[in-house]
């Protein structure tokens, strides 16, 4: 395969793979260009699976981003609050209307583990096999069907947690559908 026909196969899954972890299109478009770059520099001749390899190589890139961000945050944070005055915090109304206008899949998907969100975009957004997700994460077979299963259900009880209408103490509801 050359280097045109590997980009042009893989790039859409390797691309949402590193969205859906980094939930920033700006930086999954650059995590995307460094998986390219380092693939295509890459001696392949010896790479049985070329979409798992991708995308172990999409993970080490999202992980590392994922840790630079955090770190960087972290000093913003601090330097920030020691710099400004204390002020009250927001209302509860804007911290729920907040809350209420980001996209809840994303919301759901980030509330995981990383290594259960990183065993689930491979699965069912990468459409990488249990193998082959299994070689990208470079665990056996039976821990990524662990892992997806328990964020499965992860984010079942999320989903489940979730009440449709905030009820007021003593309200009974005597529907039995």
């Amino acid at each position: 395969m050359d280097d045109k026909e590997l980009f042009e196969t893989y790039k859409e899954a390797v691309f949402h793979y590193c969205l859906y972890m980094l939930r920033s299109r700006a930086d999954a478009e650059d995590i995307c260009q460094e998986v390219f770059v380092k693939a295509l520099v890459a001696d392949r001749s010896r790479v049985e699976h070329i979409k798992a390899w991708l995308m172990r190589i999409a993970a080490n890139e999202c992980h590392s981003m994922l840790r630079r961000k955090t770190n960087g945050q972290m000093k913003e944070k601090r330097a920030f609050r020691l710099n400004l005055p204390l002020r009250p915090p927001q209302s509860v109304e804007k911290t729920y209307e907040a809350s209420e206008t980001s996209d809840e899949f994303e919301q759901l998907l980030g509330r995981l583990k990383p290594k259960l969100r990183e065993a689930l975009l491979l699965y069912y957004i990468a459409d990488l096999s249990t193998a082959e997700t299994a070689e990208a994460l470079n665990v056996p077979v039976g821990t990524v069907k662990s892992r997806i299963s328990r964020g499965l259900n992860m984010l079942k009880k999320f989903t489940e947690n979730q009440p449709a209408l905030p009820e007021k103490e003593g309200d009974v509801h005597a529907s039995n559908c």
